[in-house]
């Protein structure tokens, strides 16, 4: 599939989209909305804004860029050469896009933003990227591929006295290399593991036990990943209970079927907890959700009522204090995806619900 093409099949949606809202008009401006619509490109400056610098306005019969000219010759020739897309300039010291946009599309405009004058659908909307393409699939795979074996090979090196700071340092240079972009670390040397569920990188020492998480966007597509390092043999409580975390990580993707709602996953998840003598740990953390073009779309609670789509990528977290297990997927109608899996780390072979897993076990160096 051509980016011309994946293009088409999103213009098709938001123009159904369109029709089902009486819009006569959707303007375009968030930076995951942008790569998505573009098969990839990127309407970004700021790497940590999720505002782009340029936007597209999709109509009954046309698609625009709406950029300053500051913008316009970089988005023409980089991300949007051959998709059809109109550029519409306005000088810089001008904010004009709204006049543009009316005069273009009339007044009945959606927008993925809430912007005054235009009427914000971005919760509707956001669902349109919720399938993914087979072209999105196999960008995800790529990205999947590249940041476990950067993440991995950089910790298969990693030894006690490496800061926190540094060891997200150096994946973050081995992403690079790929043009993937670290949007998201949490390094806990040690007892942080334990402490929190959120310990995004410090000063602190490695000294016994190192867990790292990685959350990275390539093309706009975002996909998180959890490893789990020991220096010397580790207690054989932490190993019961890294491997008890993988496994209800494997049972929550396992119950993880088109067409059924997104909360049993988590409600099963609970009862895994309970029943291995973990209880409340669901409740100190999320436990995951579906993802695309955010680090997760939803955060599933036990009540969500949302359906799993047909090749929808989602992302499980489950988490119990001082260990996680975290690899995305995608489901499929032949079956499960994985995004991120094992390559260095060593191997845990497991059969959960008639579905053979191979998932990370903790490295041990």
């Amino acid at each position: 599939m051509t980016r011309l093409e994946e293009v088409k099949i999103k213009l098709e949606r938001v123009r159904k989209f369109m029709d089902g809202k009486g819009l006569s008009g959707m303007l375009i401006k968030k930076q995951p909305n942008f790569s998505w619509i573009t098969a990839g490109g990127l309407n970004m400056v700021g790497i940590a804004t999720e505002m782009g610098v340029t936007s597209v306005l999709v109509t009954k019969d046309n698609c625009y860029l709406i950029a300053n000219k500051i913008e316009a010759p970089r988005m023409k020739d980089e991300e949007i050469d051959g998709l059809g897309f109109e550029v519409v300039s306005h000088e810089w010291y001008e904010n004009r896009e709204l006049e543009i946009v009316k005069k273009i599309a009339g007044e009945k405009v959606g927008c993925d933003s809430p912007i005054p004058g235009l009427i914000h659908v971005e919760g509707e909307f956001n669902e349109l990227r919720y399938e993914l393409t087979e072209s999105e699939i196999e960008r995800y795979l790529y990205l999947g591929e590249k940041l476990s074996r950067a993440l991995e090979s950089v910790l298969l090196f990693t030894k006690p006295g490496d800061v926190e700071a540094e060891i997200a340092g150096r994946i973050s240079a081995e992403l690079w290399k790929y043009r993937i972009d670290p949007t998201g670390f949490m390094v806990a040397a040690d007892d942080r593991a334990r402490l929190y569920r959120h310990p995004i990188p410090t000063m602190k020492k490695v000294e016994r036990l190192v867990m790292v998480s990685v959350n990275a966007r390539y093309k706009g597509l975002i996909t998180t990943v959890t490893r789990m390092v020991h220096f010397g043999e580790p207690p054989k409580q932490l190993m019961k209970q890294y491997e008890e975390n993988v496994e209800i990580e494997c049972i929550m993707i396992s119950r993880t079927k088109i067409g059924e709602k997104m909360n049993l996953p988590v409600l099963a998840a609970i009862e895994e907890y309970k029943k291995r003598g973990y209880h409340d740990e669901w409740k100190l953390h999320h436990q995951g959700g579906p993802m695309g073009y955010y680090a997760r779309d939803i955060r599933v609670t036990p009540d969500c009522q949302q359906i799993v789509r047909k090749n929808q990528a989602f992302c499980w977290n489950p988490t119990i204090s001082g260990t996680k297990s975290e690899d995305g997927f995608i489901v499929t109608e032949s079956g499960l995806l994985m995004i991120t899996k094992p390559f260095v780390f060593p191997r845990l072979e497991l059969k959960v619900n008639g579905v053979h897993f191979i998932r990370p076990g903790m490295l041990i160096l």
